[in-house]
């Protein structure tokens, strides 16, 4: 497994994220979203199997190894 995380502030990258959590579940991933910040950021952790990456799953948002 391989874990990454990002920071976003835009509601409908938020949104994109839990619109994937089940098709992460199901490949044996999880997701992990944090309470936004006063600020409104919100960490994201995403772990994956080893033949995934984020891009797979979720196309255009900054996943970073960690």
């Amino acid at each position: 497994m391989r874990t990454y995380e990002t920071a976003l502030s835009r509601p409908e990258n938020l949104a994109q994220v839990k619109a994937a959590t089940r098709q992460i579940e199901r490949i044996g991933g999880s997701v992990q979203i944090a309470a936004p910040t006063a600020t409104g950021i919100t960490l994201v952790v995403l772990t994956l199997p080893e033949n995934y990456r984020p891009e797979d799953i979720l196309p255009g948002l900054p996943f970073y190894p960690v």
